[in-house]
Formats: structure tokens, C-alpha cells, sequence
């Protein structure tokens, strides 16, 4: 068997500049890199976060629509403070489609980026995320946690 190994996350967006700053201003994500090529026009850049992982590319093409995402989010962030997270990302020009709920010791919000893009965004001790596969056993299911994440904003 492979030893694969996730290599990132891509999304289309509708205007890169302005995908690219949203990302660097909410979740201080910054471009380490771009590539731009033609037949067919297609512009990706490459973010790292502040650990220097680089996790995400956007991605601009003429053949691409924007997907619509309403009701999941393809990306989820941690950070250390979610109160900054938040002004942080309303400051960038996201909205929150999910105010942030503690449960317990991890506290979760839902913002939405400029495309409409759902991102969770969690701060706390996310250990408790690696329990909850204990919690049940084949075939049994619990209430979630959180159900309005999953609900079109």
C-alpha cells in the first residue's frame, strides 16, 4: 500500500486578490508562492499558516465556477483565541453564519469567506475531537454537538 499523505486543500475563488487577503487578515495565512498559467487561464497561490505548513491553495480559472458550499465547510482553522479569530475575521470582511458556541473546553464559530465559503473555526483543547470516535460503536448514533453548523446560512 502508498504512504500518501494529504498534500492541501484547494478551492476556486472568484477573485484571488481578495481571497488572499481575507486568509492573510482573518488567520494570518500568507502567500508563499503562485503559479499562473494558460490554455486554460488558471491562477493558483499557495498559503502557508503561521507554522510555515502550507495547507491551502486558491485557485482562479476561467473554467471554474465557484462551487456552492451553503450548509458544510471544506475548511476548518484552530487558533489560540477565538475572540480575536472573530474580529479578526469580520474585520477582513467575513461574516459569522454560526456565533461562537463553547462546548465544553473547545469553543467553535462558523464564519463565511468571501466566496461563501463556510470555515469552522476552533480554539481550545481539540483533544476531546480524537474521543469522540469512543464514543460510539458501529451502528449507533449521538445528537451532535453543534447541529446548526450543518444548516444552510
Amino acid at each position: 500500500m502508498a504512504d500518501g499523505r494529504i498534500l492541501s486543500l484547494r478551492l476556486v475563488v472568484s477573485d484571488l486578490d481578495r481571497s488572499l487577503t481575507f486568509y492573510a487578515d482573518a488567520f494570518g495565512l500568507r502567500e508563499v508562492g503562485r503559479a499562473e498559467m494558460s490554455d486554460p487561464n488558471v491562477e493558483e497561490a499557495f498559503l502557508e499558516d503561521p507554522s510555515g505548513a502550507r495547507l491551502l491553495v486558491l485557485i482562479r480559472g476561467d473554467r471554474y465556477a465557484v462551487p456552492v458550499s451553503h450548509g458544510w465547510a471544506p475548511l476548518a482553522m484552530v487558533v489560540s483565541d477565538i475572540e480575536q479569530a472573530r474580529a479578526d475575521v469580520e474585520n477582513a470582511g467575513g461574516r459569522l453564519a454560526v456565533q461562537p458556541k463553547n462546548l465544553g473546553p473547545v469553543t467553535v464559530f462558523m464564519a463565511v469567506d468571501p466566496d461563501g465559503y463556510l470555515v469552522e473555526v476552533a480554539a481550545g483543547d481539540l483533544s476531546v475531537l480524537d474521543d469522540l470516535e469512543g464514543q460510539t460503536s458501529k451502528g449507533q448514533r449521538m445528537p451532535h454537538p453543534m447541529p446548526e453548523i450543518h444548516e444552510p446560512y
